[in-house]
């Protein structure tokens, strides 16, 4: 008997390859072992997943300098672990939206109605991943004298933290935005300064700075981001006129 994914020899007694390690399938495919297979990835509480989420409360920074030190088995990978955040932030819209039928673009801090510019949600998860390499940037470029971490690391360690949020903003948005009658952007606005603080006591506690070096620094990058958002939400008006999925007449005030 080979093993299926190494072609490595086995012994017919043998649950687990010795060469990749890949568990020996013998059953044939069906729902039941597919759902046994699920529960003992994601449920089980030794599976590193669930390592890596209560670790990232607890010890956040010791899941990013393992992993950048060579230690790749003890945690979930960063692609990975932020990859399942953003495809469970998809569906906390699709709950918004469909569900709770929220308008998530409407404005609490003007007057009068605003248009419905739903759709742009449908591109969340790409705008994540494009947003990923801009958050490196600016983390790599603040903490850039401290000569601790390259570029890479920093992609690594927003991978983990902005993948840890996600997390939290899925549960809180769905709870609190069903329950509670609560202005989305206001919701959303306190969940964005949140983020911003959580990412910066990681990266502090990552480069071993004290509280003020590590204060102005997000102080910095939550302007950049907002003048980011603000750079991403003109563009995005400017498409929807282009293509007519809104028109002048929605976006002038009532």
């Amino acid at each position: 008997m080979a093993c299926k994914n190494c072609a490595q020899t086995l012994d017919t007694t043998d649950n687990y390859c010795n060469s990749c390690g890949a568990k020996v399938i013998r059953n044939r495919l069906t729902l039941k072992n597919i759902w046994n297979d699920i529960g003992h990835e994601i449920f089980n509480l030794d599976n590193t997943f669930l390592k890596t989420f209560r670790t990232l409360f607890a010890h956040p920074e010791k899941v990013i300098l393992d992993y950048i030190s060579g230690t790749r088995k003890r945690y979930m990978n960063p692609v990975g672990y932020f990859a399942i955040a953003i495809t469970l932030s998809g569906l906390m819209f699709f709950i918004l939206r469909d569900v709770y039928e929220l308008n998530l673009t409407e404005s609490s801090f003007s007057g009068g109605t605003t248009p419905k510019m739903n759709f742009v949600f449908d591109f969340q998860a790409l705008l994540a991943y494009l947003s990923m390499p801009l958050y490196a940037l600016f983390t790599w470029m603040l903490f850039s004298h401290t000569k601790k971490f390259n570029y890479t690391e920093h992609l690594v360690a927003n991978a983990y933290i902005i993948g840890q949020t996600s997390y939290i903003q899925v549960v809180t948005f769905v709870l609190f935005l069903g329950i509670f009658p609560i202005k989305f952007d206001v919701f959303n606005l306190g969940f964005f300064f949140f983020m911003v603080v959580y990412q910066f006591y990681v990266l502090g506690r990552m480069h071993q700075l004290h509280f003020w070096p590590t204060f102005w620094r997000a102080l910095i990058y939550f302007i950049l981001l907002l003048v980011v958002m603000v750079g991403i939400g003109a563009l995005i008006v400017i498409l929807s006129l282009l293509t007519g999925s809104v028109s002048m007449e929605e976006l002038a005030p009532k």
